[in-house]
């Protein structure tokens, strides 16, 4: 088996360091994506989706 002490080299330093980073940024992605799955979201009342849907569905004619 081939043996490469990472320490030893500046390359291995740099190998480490990517390696570390790729693994920070994933868990920290994994972690967002965690946060927003378990927040609740609010329905919108009645009152609020029929303003909104009045807003979107009215057309202007013109003469």
């Amino acid at each position: 088996m081939f043996y490469l002490p990472l320490t030893a080299s500046p390359l291995g330093w740099v190998i480490l360091g990517v390696g570390g980073y790729a693994l920070y940024k994933a868990g920290k992605k994994k972690g967002q994506d965690e946060v927003a799955a378990s927040e609740i979201t609010q329905a919108p009342d009645k009152e609020d989706k029929a303003k909104t849907t009045a807003k979107t569905t009215t057309t202007k004619t013109t003469p």
